[in-house]
């Protein structure tokens, strides 16, 4: 089941596990934040309110939990060193409070709150590519899951400049420029789609056919689908910066829009396929994201050729909550287990009784929390459409009680104790 993974190299296990616990935390806090302000949310895409809740979402849930896969994948799925694998403690700490800072700064419009926060996000988030970035350089590319942890990678460093050059500004060290809306688009896109996008595709290759017991990815075609996909991530910057107008980001898109319906119906195929027939809810959490990611693209689509705000918002809440949470939330429940199970229990098997990995994380609890959180997704896209506050509002109140849920079941997980070795008698 595990072929091709390096156990041996495995990170201690608190530093992939204190970031997905931190995941939820800000879940809680986005969800209060829907719940408190509302339909105001989606009134303007450049409100402090949406701005904030989309770096809660962005930062605070999706990299934190991409920033923990990264130091875990790494060293056990392609075999690269990460180095200074014990300051990634120090990297989690200033980033969560990087995240907690810059939200708080921008909802109530700080200059000091920003600027600190933009300080402490570019040095944890720098150090974090540079660390991660040497270790892939380091492996073969010959692999479309390394190839895609480096795009995303890639794409993470220039997002991440590009936020600072913002939040800069905005605190007033210098001058930002006329085009700074195009600028910001880039910084949207290469988020979203390279640095959340690409890393989903290159685990996707990986931990379907590993975990799910499914026909392998077809490697050329993996290898023509990043390739469509990084032309893209090319193209559509350069369109955003010639000002084009939605038609030539439209095309610049097309590549990797192709490439995404490409991999989510191969995807598909394979799980359908699958030798393993159990579904649980991490098989039923890619079957409904990679059901979600189509309709994400047709509202990008529709965003290009139209600028109603309803095709923006659902944009956003298909393709980050519906398909980057939904995808994250799963793997949780297959990730978590597994390095409980691997760090506590797997040293133990024939010496005294130990849990597999399903007696570490049940799918009934799981199952509450995940349906929780697509009700919470539904009631968001439905309201943000027809502009109901209190739809938005009852989607925050569902979104935080599943976050709540969610926090629970992976600390009921993580404080699972190992059993004690008998006392050998002479």
């Amino acid at each position: 089941m595990y072929a091709g993974v390096s156990l041996d190299q495995a990170p201690p296990e608190d530093i992939p596990v204190r970031f997905f616990l931190s995941a939820p935390v800000f879940g809680i806090i986005a969800g209060l934040l829907i719940l408190w302000d509302g339909g105001d949310l989606f009134v303007s895409n450049w409100g402090t309110s949406t701005i904030a809740l989309t770096h809660l979402f962005t930062l605070g849930w999706l990299a934190m939990i991409m920033m923990g896969s990264f130091y875990q994948m790494v060293p056990v799925l392609v075999g690269g060193t990460v180095p200074y694998i014990m300051a990634a403690r120090k990297v989690h700490a200033m980033f969560a409070a990087g995240v907690v800072l810059i939200v708080a700064g921008i909802y109530l419009l700080s200059e000091p709150l920003i600027t600190i926060a933009s300080l402490l996000l570019l040095v944890s988030l720098l150090f974090f590519v540079i660390q991660l970035g040497i270790a892939l350089l380091k492996v073969k590319a010959d692999r479309p899951t390394v190839l895609a942890m480096r795009i995303s990678i890639a794409a993470l460093l220039v997002t991440v400049l590009l936020g600072f050059f913002f939040s800069g500004g905005h605190a007033g060290f210098w001058e930002l420029p006329d085009n700074r809306v195009q600028m910001t688009g880039i910084h949207l896109t290469l988020g979203l789609f390279g640095w959340v996008g690409s890393l989903i595709m290159g685990v996707g290759f990986h931990v379907i056919p590993m975990f799910y017991m499914t026909p392998e990815f077809p490697s050329e075609k993996s290898f023509s689908i990043l390739l469509a996909y990084t032309s893209s991530l090319i193209l559509l910057p350069l369109s955003l910066l010639a000002d084009g107008g939605g038609m030539l980001s439209l095309m610049a898109g097309l590549p990797a829009l192709a490439a995404m319906l490409v991999f989510t119906k191969i995807m598909l195929d394979l799980i359908k396929n699958r030798k393993r027939k159990i579904v649980d809810v991490t098989l039923r959490s890619w079957q409904v994201a990679l059901v979600l990611l189509p309709l994400a693209l047709l509202a990008f689509v529709l965003c290009q050729l139209t600028d109603h705000p309803a095709f923006i918002f659902s944009f956003g809440i298909i393709f980050i909550a519906g398909f980057g949470l939904t995808v994250t939330t799963g793997m949780l429940y297959k990730i978590l287990p597994f390095l409980i199970w691997f760090h506590r229990f797997s040293l133990l098997i024939g010496k005294v009784p130990v849990p597999l990995m399903r007696d570490i994380s049940p799918d009934k609890p799981a199952q509450k929390q995940i349906r929780l959180f697509w009700a919470a997704l539904l009631l968001l896209i439905i309201g943000a459409i027809f502009e109901s506050g209190m739809l938005v509002r009852l989607g925050g109140l569902f979104f935080a009680t599943s976050s709540l849920l969610l926090m629970v079941n992976l600390l009921r997980m993580v404080r699972m104790k190992a059993p004690e070795l008998p006392e050998q008698t002479t």
